[in-house]
């Protein structure tokens, strides 16, 4: 389980810190992500076809759905919070690149699920209950989030209402649905984690 939320803590650490200028990158930050996703999205479908062949364990395609998808939502959300959190303007053309560099690494992860796709989608009993707890935690981590947002708006001071914009809270609610899809993803990996181990029983 460690792995799990090994990822994605690392996920979101990359993406802020591709977001943060702690010093000036020879290209911009958003080629240097795209580059790595692509390369790690290489890698790991080495890895598992190389367990195929050897062990036959690799994950079945909506697990490897799961990793992926947590890793790249992790990074463009991690992108997006620290953007939003020194408070610059994330429009094209406003002087800084994240915006451009949000749009690149989503285009990385889009090619990186085409690298890491296996040839067949198939899904099975497991794979529909761990889609389902899947969407109840998603769907529940969303809720909380937009309570949060909702009690902010309505009871924060008027320093902190000044910064949310419209665009802000526009991309403020990208961020809700990322992290609801991040929730929704690490809890269906927990599941087949748990699945996994001897004697386990996704209805247990």
């Amino acid at each position: 389980m460690s792995r799990i939320f090994g990822v994605l803590a690392i996920s979101l650490a990359f993406g802020a810190f591709l977001a943060w200028p702690l010093f000036a990158w020879p290209v911009r930050p958003g080629w240097i992500g795209a580059a790595v996703l692509l390369g790690v999205a290489f890698a790991v479908r080495r890895h598992w076809d190389a367990r195929r062949l050897t062990a036959g364990d690799d994950p079945g395609a909506r697990e490897r759905q799961s990793w992926h998808a947590m890793a790249a939502f992790g990074t463009l959300s991690g992108h997006m919070l620290a953007g939003l959190m020194q408070g610059v303007d994330l429009h094209v053309g406003q002087g800084n690149t994240l915006a451009l560099d949000n749009w690149t690494l989503l285009a990385a992860a889009a090619v990186g699920w085409v690298i890491v796709r296996p040839a067949r989608m198939e899904k099975d009993e497991r794979d529909r209950e761990m889609a389902a707890r899947g969407a109840h935690v998603g769907h529940a981590t969303l809720t909380a989030l937009l309570v949060v947002l909702l009690f902010t708006l309505g009871f924060a001071p008027p320093p902190v209402l000044e910064r949310l914009q419209p665009f802000v809270l526009g991309n403020l609610l990208v961020v809700l649905i990322l992290l609801a899809a991040l929730a929704k993803h690490a809890t269906q990996l927990v599941g087949y984690w748990a699945a996994a181990r001897p004697g386990g029983d996704v209805d247990g």
